[in-house]
């Protein structure tokens, strides 16, 4: 949520910092702004037109022509203190305009330091929480007239997770950095100093990334044409480049992800096993023995990393032979969870920054129970806090909408049981081995269910008139229904719902009629014939029935069933390919709608805040 770019030295220009602002609108954002430092003062500007600020702010640098300044910085803001208004957008100024600050996060006790400012005369020009911070730091300046030490303890007096950014307009050649909770990547080239929330905003600018430490302030500064960091941060490994944040000869983004999606799992799975057969982690903190001792596997996530978190559990039990309980992340930590140092706990997030997870992460260290993070950002803040580390090496991300990293995810997890089940002995290693053969495969089959998508769009067609979506699965086949569902929510806006199959005369048969679409997942399994009888009580109540299928039903043209064909795999791996015909469906009815699939109302892409 939220996005920051700062620049400091020769390349510093609004220019710089509204093309990283660009690239950091799948964060999501409602208004936007940015700050030019010169020998003249602050120049400020804000917008709020919601999606189209970025595009305003654009225009506004183009007409005004701006030249090269001291220092510029931009942000986007979504709203959580203050409606969405100019006077709300960032950045924010203190009474003598001599400091400036953007922020991603929330100040939770900003009321009281609001209070207490209010009270030594500091004037507030918004309703943010964002605004206390600057006037903060100003207030810390009157006292001690050491700028450092003014960012520094104003920082330590603010609670919650947060990203903050301060230029003070006497030192136009230098940022102050902190981050807590809260993504913040510092970049360099050879004399310019940049930062920004996420690496895509600095793709084609930098050649060296440096990940800001916890409740750490970093000084930046380019004198003399060197950029010096003090305290010098960590190294930050990027092999991203800009091809990958470019939407290339897609309409959008999404296409672009859905298409990219076997070269995401191969990557992911790419190099996991060695020429004698072992299975390996990326970052593994955990001995072996430690591991071997786990009695219970906890997997927590929001969206649809909890989703594939569901389709893990699955094979974990089977594989592995544990008891396995998925938790949403923001419910996780108040409800008093049973943890023991027997208990690993996996986290699964796209950005290794959604703090719900982080949070929950940390409740797990705090038990006493071993973590994991399945994450796409190396360094990212989970990676760093977490025991052992899985990549997902899906690159990056940038709709909304997760299709290419669910899919990236389910590997690596599945990579993560069968890691398990070599090291408890619960498969024999030729199994192991059989299974990773089998998971190599599901690269190939994602090509050829990708090869189908007009044949998917098509059926899609049949459905547009429709405004109730259903989705029901059993086994693996009920979190591929939830993900169906919350794909056709995020970016149609149209009610849709996942359940699992058998659960229907329980409750949701009720809301099934003539004006209703089931799309149920029926992949050949075990629980197939059971799957089928659920459809037939659906159809029997007048619902139109689309099936997802490796094989259709005999009689499945005789009855009007609309049929999305998809290649067979191993049954606890058939998510992967399953899911691809409803990310196409909910794409082209989002199209079909004119709607942005990349940038859904009111989402943002990596949730920073509770």
């Amino acid at each position: 949520m939220c996005g920051i770019v700062g620049i400091v030295g020769d390349k510093a220009t609004a220019r710089a910092v509204v093309d990283g602002l660009k690239r950091l609108e799948y964060r999501g954002y409602d208004s936007a702004g940015m700050v030019l430092a010169s020998n003249v003062g602050f120049e400020v500007k804000r917008i709020s037109q919601d999606t189209s600020s970025v595009a305003l702010l654009d225009d506004w640098v183009n007409a005004k022509e701006v030249e090269k300044v001291s220092a510029a910085m931009g942000h986007t803001r979504w709203a959580t203190h203050g409606r969405p208004s100019e006077i709300n957008a960032h950045p924010h100024l203190d009474c003598s305009n001599q400091f400036a600050v953007v922020h991603n996060g929330i100040v939770e006790n900003y009321k009281e330091i609001r209070e207490r400012l209010l009270k030594l005369g500091h004037e507030f020009a918004s309703d943010t929480d964002t605004e206390v911070i600057v006037h903060l730091v100003e207030e810390r300046f009157r006292l001690n007239n050491d700028v450092h030490q003014a960012v520094s303890e104003a920082f330590e007096e603010l609670e919650g997770s947060m990203a903050v950014v301060v230029l003070n307009l006497k030192e136009p050649d230098s940022l102050y950095m902190m981050r807590r909770m809260a993504p913040l990547v510092i970049g360099t080239d050879l004399d310019n100093l940049f930062v920004a929330s996420d690496v895509p905003a600095l793709l084609d600018s930098v050649t060296t990334y440096f990940s800001v430490p916890e409740d750490t302030l970093i000084t930046g500064s380019v004198r003399r044409g060197k950029v010096v960091l003090e305290p010098v941060p960590e190294v930050l490994e990027v092999d991203w480049d800009i091809s990958k944040v470019d939407v290339g000869g897609y309409s959008d983004f999404m296409s672009k992800e859905i298409d990219e999606q076997p070269r995401a799992l191969r990557d992911t799975l790419a190099g996991r096993v060695d020429k004698v057969g072992v299975i390996s982690l990326d970052e593994l903190k955990i001995s072996p023995e430690e591991l071997k001792t786990v009695q219970k596997i906890v997997i927590v996530g929001c969206g649809t990393s909890l989703h594939a978190g569901m389709v893990a559990r699955y094979a974990l039990e089977h594989f592995v032979r544990v008891p396995v309980e998925i938790e949403v992340s923001s419910e996780f930590r108040y409800r008093d969870p049973v943890l023991s140092p027997t208990t690993l706990v996996v986290g699964v997030s796209q950005s290794g920054e959604t703090l719900d997870t982080m949070m929950a992460l940390s409740e797990a260290r705090a038990s006493g129970a071993r973590t994991l993070v399945i994450s796409n950002v190396v360094g990212s803040s989970m990676a760093r806090m977490a025991d052992a580390v899985l990549y997902t090496r899906a690159g990056p991300e940038i709709s909304v909408a997760s299709t290419k990293t669910f899919v990236a995810q389910i590997g690596a997890l599945e990579i993560l049981a069968l890691y398990l089940a070599d090291l408890k002995r619960t498969l024999f290693p030729s199994e192991v081995q059989e299974l990773i053969a089998k998971l190599n495969d599901v690269p190939n089959a994602l090509s050829e269910a990708i090869s189908s998508i007009s044949d998917y769009e098509k059926t899609t067609q049949t459905l547009l008139g429709y405004e109730r979506f259903y989705f029901i699965g059993r086994n693996v086949g009920y979190p591929v229904a939830l993900e169906g569902a919350l794909k056709l929510k995020e970016i149609t806006y149209t009610p849709s719902e996942g359940y699992p199959a058998g659960e229907l005369k329980h409750g949701p048969i009720a809301m099934i009629d003539d004006k209703a679409v089931v799309v149920a997942i029926a992949s050949k399994s075990a629980l197939y014939e059971k799957l089928l009888a659920n459809v037939e009580e659906v159809r029997a109540r007048g619902a139109k029935v689309v099936i997802v299928a490796n094989e259709a039903p005999v009689d499945s043209k005789l009855r009007g069933d609309e049929v999305f064909l998809v290649p067979r795999v191993h049954q606890l791996f058939s998510p992967m390919v399953d899911v691809v015909p409803l990310q196409v469906m909910a794409h082209y009815i989002s199209v079909s709608r004119g709607l942005d699939p990349d940038r859904p109302r009111n989402l943002a892409k990596t949730v920073t805040v509770e």
